[in-house]
């Protein structure tokens, strides 16, 4: 009887936006890690492009976790006038401290960050030329930062489109697909009349309805619980990483299951 051969599955891996709550994904990198799952593919929008960049590199989580331990907000964002942007180079900058001017060709596993190309409304994948550069790209939330060129073109935060890129990275390959979104809470609506509580209210409903689209893209969507933390904020940066590693390790059965 001639032997028979299983083919494991191409699997891939989304990590979403949430700005600073992205110190979650670090902490569900180190349960991927400590238990040697890997993925063929990787995608990331905005803070989880900082994320997917690092874990495709496959840096020690012992490392990611003395980077955001140490990191300060000061340090991490500058002074602004409030009428005015900030300078994406702030995110370019950091994510060079690891990646040092590496470009995607430098990273052995198919890796992209999401944005936006402004003029056109459409999602796109940025996966060549300089890695801080594309990060800094996908990073650029509309008002806040200032889009980034690349090519000629210009670019903000994917999030505006596709909050988790689980559809980027079943395009890229992935027959398997895990999102990790970091806004699970954003489903809340408002009773107040105040107009700023009214307009975050309405995005975030907005965004609902980008992250339904997303998870139906997802085998699986782990949704750490990180209600309680801002999205602006490096307090309680050690809750945030226990909270990312429990959310992996509550579902590896089920990873593990889908990637067989």
């Amino acid at each position: 009887m001639p032997f028979l051969k299983f083919s494991r599955k191409k699997s891939g891996i989304a990590f979403g936006g949430g700005g600073t709550r992205g110190i979650a994904h670090i902490g569900a990198i180190r349960a991927l890690q400590e238990n040697q799952i890997e993925f063929d593919y990787i995608a990331g929008n905005s803070a989880g492009s900082l994320a997917g960049a690092v874990y495709a590199l496959g840096i020690p989580w012992q490392e990611l976790y003395e980077f955001v331990r140490k990191s300060r907000y000061r340090d991490v964002v500058p002074r602004r006038n409030w009428l005015s942007y900030w300078s994406a180079d702030v995110i370019e900058k950091m994510a060079d401290f690891y990646l040092k001017g590496k470009t995607f060709d430098d990273i052995e596993k198919p890796f992209c960050a999401v944005a936006v190309d402004l003029e056109n409304g459409r999602l796109e994948r940025l996966c060549s030329g300089s890695v801080s550069k594309a990060l800094s790209a996908s990073c650029a939330v509309p008002g806040v930062f200032q889009p980034v060129e690349i090519g000629g073109r210009l670019y903000v935060d994917g999030g505006t489109l596709r909050s988790i890129p689980t559809e980027t990275v079943r395009d890229m390959g992935a027959e398997v697909v895990v999102g990790i979104n970091l806004n699970a809470d954003r489903a809340r609506g408002t009773n107040s009349t105040n107009r700023r509580d009214v307009w975050l209210a309405a995005y975030r409903l907005s965004i609902n309805v980008n992250t339904e689209i997303c998870e139906r893209y997802a085998d699986i969507m782990l949704e750490p619980r990180l209600d309680d933390f801002a999205r602006y904020s490096l307090k309680n940066v050690e809750s945030m990483l226990k909270i990312g590693e429990r959310e992996v390790l509550d579902n590896l059965h089920h990873i593990k299951k889908l990637m067989k």
